[in-house]
């Protein structure tokens, strides 16, 4: 009996910290809908290339520098200097010429006030950006007093000029994110903050899906990028407060639930 009773207060015990640690599990991590590549920018492996934990975009390092792994927000991070690229061709997957919709996100940590190498003073410190910026892109503009971390999308690069939030204090973490729905495009900091502007069609790239880390036609990030996310849906602000507060994507959840309710078995 006292053995009984000792097996079901474990199988009790078992199950409250189970439900315990995989709420506080789900809860921290990145959202999974919709998520079609998802670069870390932990590591460089075999052959330069840069791995996309969820798709098949992986990048390869390009440019006139080459990007370096140091410790970032989750994990690693790139350390770009403004000419270094993680140039991605791209699949199916990231076309969203004629789209509707689609969400972008990054964590990034700017050397300086003006972290940028451009073509033109002040322009342009690429983050993410599709076609050469020919498509959409997550950038810092110098050109805009007051607004220079933007998101602009094509067609007619709209949101250039002023769409955006003041320039982030340099060694700092920041999270931006910028968002295409059927009828506006947002941008949002830290998960909040949201700016929203009218957006006149569908998404236009050109017919092309390749894309760029760190560096553009029209210049390069100077500082820390990490966590580079893309979507292809317009996530919510809920979803994007959730990504603020992530540590990451989850690793097989449902595995840890499974091997929960195997001990639990053993135990009866």
């Amino acid at each position: 009996m006292i053995c009984s009773s000792l097996k079901k207060i474990a199988c009790l015990a078992i199950i409250v910290c189970s439900t315990w640690v995989l709420t506080n599990f789900v809860e921290a991590q990145m959202v999974e809908d919709g998520l079609v590549s998802y670069w870390p920018l932990d590591e460089i492996q075999a052959g330069k290339k840069v791995p996309d934990v969820v798709g098949e975009n992986h990048g390869e390092l390009a440019g006139e520098s080459k990007m370096k792994i140091v410790a970032g927000k989750v994990g690693g991070a790139g350390k770009f200097d403004g000419l270094a690229t993680v140039h991605i061709p791209g699949t199916k997957t990231l076309a969203f010429n004629g789209k509707d919709e689609m969400t972008v996100s990054a964590w990034v940590n700017a050397k300086n006030d003006e972290p940028v190498k451009g073509v033109v003073a002040g322009c342009c410190g690429t983050i993410v950006a599709q076609r050469d910026i020919n498509g959409w892109a997550l950038r810092f503009d110098g050109r805009n007093g007051g607004k220079e971390m933007e998101f602009i999308v094509c067609p007619g690069w709209n949101g250039d000029g002023g769409f955006g939030f003041p320039k982030l204090k340099p060694g700092q973490w920041h999270y931006l994110t910028g968002v295409v729905t059927k009828k506006n495009q947002l941008l949002y900091l830290d998960g909040k903050g949201e700016l929203e502007l009218g957006r006149p069609a569908p998404i236009q790239t050109n017919g092309g899906t390749e894309t760029e880390i760190g560096h553009a036609g029209d210049g390069g990030f100077v500082g820390l990028i990490d966590e580079v996310t893309i979507y292809n849906r317009a996530l919510s602000q809920k979803e994007i407060q959730q990504n603020f507060e992530a540590k990451g994507m989850a690793v097989n959840p449902t595995t840890k639930l499974t091997t929960h309710w195997a001990e639990i078995k053993v135990l009866r």
